[in-house]
């Protein structure tokens, strides 16, 4: 069991031996580390040395600089000199590759007694951590993410990011290193810039979810736009704090998922669509953000990309059905004034994955043939002008049947 609730009271006289010193440093060993995982997050420490940022070195090498970082258990990393690890890009597929640091120690300046064995030993433990490059991300408690890299196959060079938000392939990713705070003080708020990021995010998806659902509406594009209302409200009170943005999103984000999966059931006609795919690979991108546990400003850039999406989405033009009223029809009203017609719309188009399931025809026009005419003719021809005008609806022609 640790040393931590006992420290060394000297008097005089006190014959001290090794285990004495031994227990001596333990105490305020394991007294530091409580204090670092007790009041700290794990990560890189901001402003000592080099921080412990990656950088190419030039081919396939990639150099580590000087720095410290925090442990989940409370251990102190500390990286004296920069050091130089290669990369060895893959025969086939892309890897994505991963450059972490973690606490190690060793014993160190041995030295040998050599009249009496039992006075030889080593007489420091050298704390010098492990750096290394590995194909498993790193879980940010016992080893600390540094960067990654997405070596493609045959890569001659590893370079620093053109742009740092979006590296490509064969660049140095820090988008998801994570620095050492502390836990549950004032400064672990956002700030004036960044909370008016995510309120502007917030906002923005408000706008564009209530433009999908505007025109092709379901129910999670409401309830997605309530979510970010919350939000919104939620960040306005300071109840939001970095490292709770995460979880907050993960609920938005499955619900932006079910919106994908309503869509594509109610409206089949946008699967195709090139829009609706960005949709899909926004929610997915943010999911996987979410997952990997990506800085606040990586997880508001990628949920803007899915409001962004889901506004293109409500701008996509579904081809209108045709209509089609059937062939003319020309009907014998009976002596009550009546007929009956039957009508037959089964010519109309439907396109897009939609299919015509209800007609619905204007009110049906009144004929009205005009007063009785008798005419009378020497010959077999004769001029009849006959008044329709009392018919009521939409006449666009008259069809007189022939009479003796």
């Amino acid at each position: 069991m640790s040393n931590i609730t006992k420290r060394l009271n000297f008097f005089t006289g006190f014959f001290t031996t090794a285990r004495d010193w031994n227990d001596g440093q333990e105490y305020h060993i394991e007294r530091r580390k409580l204090h670092n995982r007790s009041l700290h997050t794990p990560g890189v420490m901001r402003g000592e040395l080099d921080e412990l940022r990656v950088t190419a070195g030039g081919s396939l090498a990639v150099q580590i600089r000087r720095g410290a970082a925090l442990d989940a258990e409370g251990h102190e990393i500390y990286l004296e000199q920069s050091r130089t690890l290669t990369i060895v890009p893959p025969e086939n597929a892309a890897q994505l590759v991963y450059i972490a640091i973690k606490y190690h120690e060793q014993p160190s300046d041995h030295v040998v007694n050599v009249e009496n064995d039992q006075y030889s030993g080593d007489r420091r433990i050298a704390e010098i951590p492990i750096v290394e490059l590995t194909a498993t991300a790193p879980d940010n408690t016992g080893s600390i993410e540094l960067a990654r890299i997405d070596v493609q196959p045959g890569a001659t060079e590893i370079s620093d990011a053109a742009d740092p938000d979006k590296p490509k392939g064969n660049e140095i990713d820090l988008r998801f290193v994570k620095y050492a705070g502390s836990v549950g003080v004032s400064h672990e708020a956002f700030t004036s810039y960044d909370l008016e990021s995510l309120i502007q995010v917030m906002q923005d998806g408000r706008r564009d979810f209530a433009a999908l659902d505007r025109r092709f509406p379901v129910p999670s594009s409401s309830d997605v736009r309530q979510g970010l209302i919350t939000l919104e409200m939620l960040a306005r009170s300071g109840a939001v704090v970095p490292g709770r943005l995460a979880g907050i999103l993960s609920a938005v984000a499955a619900v932006e998922q079910d919106v994908m999966q309503e869509l594509s059931a109610t409206y089949p006609g946008l699967v195709p669509h090139v829009e609706f795919t960005a949709y899909r690979d926004a929610v997915s991108t943010l999911m996987e953000r979410i997952h990997q546990g990506a800085l606040p400003a990586l997880l508001l850039t990628a949920q803007a990309a899915v409001s962004e999406a889901a506004r293109e989405l409500s701008e996509v033009s579904l081809r209108p059905p045709e209509a089609s009223a059937g062939p003319d029809i020309t009907a014998t009203a009976s002596s009550d004034g009546t007929a009956t017609v039957h009508l037959d719309a089964s010519d109309s188009k439907a396109f897009d994955g939609h299919e015509v399931v209800r007609y619905h025809w204007k009110a049906l026009p009144v004929a009205n043939g005009g007063e009785d005419r008798t005419v009378y003719t020497s010959g077999d021809r004769a001029d009849v002008k006959l008044n329709a005008s009392g018919s009521t609806g939409d006449i666009a022609r008259y069809h007189w049947n022939k009479q003796d």
